[in-house]
């Protein structure tokens, strides 16, 4: 988001502020006068600690920490950026408290053991980075008889979620999905992938079904992604294709369903998934569609959460026939699609390139070549328009199971 809006909000000296520590520590060593007033700080929040620990991520996460005031008002072996934090005696100084949150994170006896002694050791004396959650929190200022509140369950996951899988061959994952949307489709529904190729896949093939859906992914702006946020949590029944960027941080009510249509890389990243429904007490349910190279990887995560076994997903079979019918045409049609699409893109890309470097791109191909590629094309378009009347159709009526019969659909 634009530094400069968010210097603009800054001047109104808000009292709460919520950043990434990328963003705040941009704008804390710039000597923003409102985040460098720390000594008037009283609570000091790390979100999702297990990610701020991973190696490699929110390394200005340590230099955030260094700058905090400490108890004892000294200022030795804190950041080179502290000559910007207002110093204060320590008569004006508040009292801090300091809040560590995670999902999935899992204190050692030791740790825990250390907390209640008050043996911590102190900030200066720390030289290591913060690279676990004993020096995250002995960093950000831990003292003795700290409070740990444990709300794991033995499941780990929400008490109220439902849980399940289906069983299918990867082909026809796409037909599960769609079945899931158009039967049991109440309420939102976010369906994770672990790739940006597979949702932008899953999201064509829906939207040829007649099915609207939003997207997230990191390659995405910013503001693009804002938007897809706010229009799906304005629709009580909206469908958003997410990779893993969407497993934490969003807070959306009436959540329903979680999909994943491909299986996270780790159980923690399962957990966060499977967060985004069933909060607040509500129920919400979290399905997994299992293909047959994927099943002992959701072994390992049954076994990692101590589940004897899942609930397979209550299938009613006789819609299958239909679902593969109108599956098979939205194939076919983003088949052509895709195909049109990649024609297009060579085409400009290579007269962009031919302009960038001032070349004449000339046409030389025979009129028999040319006639050749109009009739291709217009037979392409002909099919194209045919299997969309086809599948236009079979969507204007309802998805039947099988055995369905319309003789009494009167009553009479």
């Amino acid at each position: 988001m634009s530094t400069e809006k968010q210097e603009r909000l800054l001047n109104a000296r808000p009292e709460i502020i919520v950043g990434t520590p990328g963003r705040l520590w941009e704008l804390m060593s710039k000597g923003e006068k409102h985040l460098v007033e720390l000594h008037s700080l009283s609570f000091f929040v790390l979100d999702e600690a297990d990610r701020m620990i991973e190696n490699g991520h929110f390394r200005e996460l340590q230099s955030i920490i260094d700058m905090l005031p400490m108890a004892n008002g000294s200022t030795e072996g804190q950041s080179q950026y502290t000559e910007n934090c207002v110093t204060v005696s320590n008569l004006s100084r508040k009292k801090r408290q300091t809040f560590v949150f995670s999902a999935t994170i899992a204190l050692s006896a030791d740790f825990r053991k250390k907390l209640k002694r008050g043996s911590l050791k102190s900030k200066e004396s720390m030289s290591e980075g913060v690279n676990s959650i004993e020096n995250l929190s002995e960093r950000a200022g831990m003292r003795a008889n700290v409070a740990i509140v444990d709300l794991t369950t033995a499941s780990i996951l929400a008490h109220k979620l439902e849980e399940s899988f289906i069983e299918c061959r990867e082909e026809d994952k796409n037909a599960y999905l769609y079945y899931i949307l158009s039967v049991h489709g109440q309420g939102r529904t976010i369906i994770f992938c672990t790739s940006i190729a597979a949702l932008r896949h899953i999201s064509a093939i829906l939207r040829i079904l007649g099915i609207n859906v939003w997207t997230l992914h990191a390659q995405m702006q910013q503001r693009a992604r804002l938007k897809a946020i706010d229009r799906f949590r304005a629709n009580d029944h909206g469908i958003l294709v997410a990779t893993d960027v969407a497993a934490r941080g969003l807070d959306i009510p009436g959540v329903r369903s979680v999909i994943h249509y491909q299986l996270p890389h780790s159980a923690e990243v399962y957990v966060h998934r499977s967060g985004r429904t069933a909060r607040a007490s509500s129920d919400g349910c979290s399905i997994a569609l299992i293909s047959s190279r994927d099943t002992s990887k959701f072994a390992s995560l049954c076994k990692s959460f101590s589940k004897e076994s899942v609930k397979r997903f209550p299938l009613d079979n006789s819609y299958m026939p239909e679902v593969m019918k109108r599956l098979s045409l939205a194939r076919q049609i983003d088949k052509i699609l895709r195909k049109d699409s990649q024609e297009k893109a060579m085409k400009s890309w290579f007269e962009r390139n031919a302009e960038s470097v001032e070349l004449l791109v000339e046409n030389n191909d025979s009129e028999e070549e040319r006639v050749n590629n109009y009739k291709k094309k217009k037979i392409s378009s002909m099919q194209l328009k045919k299997l969309q009347q086809e599948l236009n159709m079979l969507i204007s009526r309802p998805l039947q199971p099988k055995t369905f019969s319309h003789r009494y659909l009167a009553g009479v």
